[in-house]
């Protein structure tokens, strides 16, 4: 027993469930402003996930193709950096924090292997 409040509100989350749980709650009854609202951040959602698919096979292009090293290693961090953006759009559209903690890990890597791949241009030059 941590102490009274952080035990009951252990508890209370235990009752809950999770916020990570795959099966989102379904919305309240919405009114007509809310969801026109809702219909149209959607919609937003949707023409962000086709636009940055369109972008990911762009870039897959220039990691495949592409006539440097550099521009091989900038296609690479733009690919972690659409699919950070790419989770971040499923985690509203689908209303659910599941891919939440997949996004900082995405992140986290991403910066780790653009740090290791510039440094392997710059050992590449200097040798």
């Amino acid at each position: 027993m941590i102490n009274p409040i952080t035990d009951h509100a252990l508890v209370a989350l235990a009752a809950a469930g999770s916020p990570h749980d795959s099966a989102a709650a379904p919305p309240p009854d919405l009114t007509g402003w809310e969801l026109a609202a809702e219909n149209a951040l959607f919609l937003v959602v949707d023409a962000g996930i086709v636009a940055l698919s369109i972008a990911f096979l762009m870039c897959l292009h220039r990691l495949v193709t592409g006539p440097t090293l550099v521009d091989r290693g900038i296609a690479s961090d733009t690919l972690a950096m659409q699919v950070v953006g790419l989770a971040i759009l499923l985690t509203i559209r689908m209303r659910t924090l599941m891919f939440f903690d997949a996004v900082l890990i995405i992140s986290i890597l991403g910066f780790a292997s653009t740090v290791a791949f510039a440094q392997f241009i710059a050992r590449r030059r200097s040798a």
